[in-house]
């Protein structure tokens, strides 16, 4: 085993490791079938859509404020109550008896991702050091001197990095949310495929996710976000297109599993350029600024692609997406090609003085060894 894994193997990381994987199981289970269960309580495919935006309103509008509120209070209590919050959700959706009723448990499921996902991973870097946070996505303890610091969220915006995670998880949020969670059950139905096996596929795009997330861990410290975060958003739109003229069982789990390796990579990535932009003391706000970015996908990716849907039908969703999600991609590059240029000025600029500096010092030793030395004939 590396030695940054071993490291990692405490208790504190192991507890909040566990944690997140019975959150994940709790999220990811009913994921499939929440799309069928909706149209079955009658949502038609444009309600399915503003149904699915709630969630993303739900965190657009929770995420920053329970990133700092973390950052000022112990972030345990913040965590244990985001799980209770997914208890009382889940039964408000067994107890919906209309697809209408269904907003306020996505509403209350929203607030609870945001508690324990984006929370997870900055817990998680309050405990480790900073050397294994390419494995563990963190840093060091952030505990902020107030609620709402606008300098260090105007800081954390002007940062190439976060400004990358952040449109990458606009792009990404939009074709995972819009396209994958809430259309594809929906399309893979009505090409005749079971609703168990609907579930099977996205169990093993959940494995094929969490088995990319370990390599990449000790890979992200290495590879660029600007390279990364682009590649990534592109397979994801070559994987929205194919979707839409795939109607085998087999082809379509072997193109989820692809998309679950591709999400496991831009979340590694993502979270790598949220910790490079952030410091000790706003790691939850960039945390919680970098989940807010891709609640504005999720609130109106589904919007739109619920009106397409209605209109031109599903297939139409999945290539609309795909044109999306690769504008997303070409704008990531373009910063990280703006970051890369501006890297490359400084490291100039930094030559320059240095070599300034090594002539003046040349300069400074010879005068006073001219000083030093006795007058010589002819020298004057």
């Amino acid at each position: 085993m590396p030695p940054t894994y071993r490291r990692l193997f405490r208790r504190e990381v192991l507890d909040i490791c566990g944690l997140i994987f019975i959150a994940d199981i709790v999220t990811g289970v009913p994921t499939p079938i929440f799309p069928l269960y909706a149209t079955s309580l009658g949502a038609s495919l444009g309600l399915l859509g503003v149904i699915t935006s709630v969630l993303g309103l739900g965190r657009l509008l929770s995420a920053l404020p329970i990133g700092m509120l973390s950052d000022r209070l112990n972030r345990k209590w913040v965590l244990v109550g985001g799980m209770l919050m997914f208890g009382v959700a889940f039964v408000a959706f067994a107890a919906s008896p209309s697809a209408g009723w269904l907003v306020v448990p996505r509403l209350l499921q929203a607030v609870a991702m945001v508690a324990t996902f984006p929370l997870g991973v900055a817990y998680i870097g309050d405990v480790v050091e900073s050397r294994d946070r390419g494995a563990a996505s963190g840093g060091r303890s952030s505990i902020g001197t107030s609620l709402v610091d606008v300098r260090a969220l105007r800081t954390l915006g002007r940062h190439p990095a976060m400004l990358m995670a952040c449109v990458a998880n606009i792009a990404m949020t939009l074709s995972m949310t819009g396209a994958i969670f809430t259309y594809f059950p929906v399309y893979a139905r009505a090409a005749g495929i079971s609703t168990v096996t609907i579930g099977s596929v996205f169990a093993w795009r959940s494995i094929a996710s969490a088995s990319g997330r370990i390599p990449m861990g000790p890979l992200s410290t290495r590879l660029p976000v600007r390279w990364t975060l682009p590649g990534v958003l592109l397979l994801e739109a070559a994987i929205d297109v194919t979707i839409a003229h795939t109607t085998s069982a087999s082809a379509l789990t072997a193109l989820l599993i692809l998309e679950g390796i591709g999400f496991g990579i831009f979340l590694v990535s993502g979270q790598s350029g949220v910790a490079a932009a952030s410091g000790a003391d706003n790691r939850g706000a960039a945390v919680g600024m970098f989940w807010m970015a891709g609640s504005v996908g999720e609130l109106f990716g589904p919007l739109v692609l619920g009106a397409i849907a209605q209109t031109l039908g599903v297939i139409a969703v999945f290539n609309s997406v795909a044109v999306a999600v690769t504008a997303g991609a070409g704008l990531v590059a373009g910063l990280g090609a703006m970051e890369w240029a501006g890297l490359r000025r400084a490291a100039g600029q930094d030559v320059g003085q240095d070599r300034r500096v090594d002539v003046a010092s040349g300069d400074d030793a010879h005068h006073a060894a001219v000083a030093t030395e006795p007058l010589q004939a002819g020298r004057h």
